[in-house]
C-alpha cells in the first residue's frame, strides 16, 4: 500500500513538473515573441524616422539648390584663380590641382546646364509673350471690326430713319396734292356744270348760275 502511495505521488509530481515546464515554455517563446516584435516597432520607428531625416534632406537640397545657382558662377571664377595660383605651384600641389580642376569641370558643367535651363525657360517665356500678344492683337481687330460693324449699322439705321422720313414728308406731301387736286377737278366740274347751257324745254327758263 505504501509502494501504490509513492508511486501515485511520483506521478503527480512529474505531471506537475511537466505542466510547470510547458507553462514556462510558453512564458518564453512569449517573451521572445514580445521581444522580437519589439525589435521590429524600434527598427520600423528607425526607418521611419531615417526615412523623415531624408525627406527633410531632401527638402533642404531642393532650397540650397537655388543658393548653389547663384553663387555657382562666383564659386568658379574663384577656383578659376585657384587653378591659375595652382598650375604656379603644380610641382607642389599636383593633387590639389587635379581636384581643383575636377571640381571646376563639374561646376562648368553645372552652369551650362543651367544656363541652357535658363535659356529654354527665356524661350519660353518669349513664345508665350508672342502667342499672347497675337490673342490680344487678335481680340483688339476683331473688336475693332465689331465696333466698325456698329458704327456701320447705327450709320444705316440712321440713314434709313432718314430716309424714312424723308419718305413719310413726300407721301403726305403728295396727299396734300392730291387732295388740292381733288378739290381744284370738283371745282372745275361744278363750273363746266354751270357754264353748260341748259336743254330747251316748253316752259323752263335757263337755270341760273350758282
Amino acid at each position: 500500500m505504501s509502494a501504490q502511495d509513492n508511486d501515485s505521488g511520483a506521478r503527480t509530481d512529474g505531471a506537475a513538473s511537466s505542466t510547470s515546464a510547458l507553462k514556462w515554455a510558453v512564458i518564453a517563446i512569449l517573451a521572445v515573441v514580445a521581444i522580437y516584435g519589439w525589435q521590429q516597432k524600434s527598427a520600423a520607428d528607425g526607418e521611419l524616422t531615417a526615412m523623415r531625416g531624408e525627406v527633410t534632406s531632401l527638402r533642404k537640397a531642393v532650397d540650397d539648390a537655388a543658393e548653389v545657382r547663384k553663387s555657382s558662377q562666383d564659386e568658379i571664377d574663384r577656383l578659376k584663380a585657384a587653378v591659375g595660383e595652382a598650375q604656379r605651384q603644380a610641382d607642389e600641389s599636383k593633387a590639389d590641382v587635379s581636384t581643383a580642376m575636377g571640381k571646376v569641370s563639374e561646376l562648368d558643367n553645372r552652369a551650362a546646364a543651367l544656363k541652357k535651363e535658363n535659356d529654354d525657360l527665356r524661350a519660353k517665356l518669349s513664345s508665350a509673350g508672342e502667342e499672347l500678344k497675337g490673342r490680344l492683337a487678335a481680340a483688339d481687330e476683331a473688336a475693332n471690326k465689331v465696333k466698325s460693324d456698329l458704327d456701320v449699322a447705327n450709320k444705316a439705321k440712321a440713314d434709313a430713319e432718314s430716309a424714312a422720313a424723308a419718305l413719310r414728308g413726300e407721301i403726305d406731301s403728295l396727299k396734300a396734292q392730291i387732295t388740292s387736286l381733288q378739290k381744284e377737278l370738283e371745282t372745275a366740274k361744278a363750273a363746266g356744270q354751270a357754264a353748260a347751257p341748259a336743254a330747251p324745254g316748253p316752259s323752263k327758263a335757263p337755270a341760273p348760275a350758282p
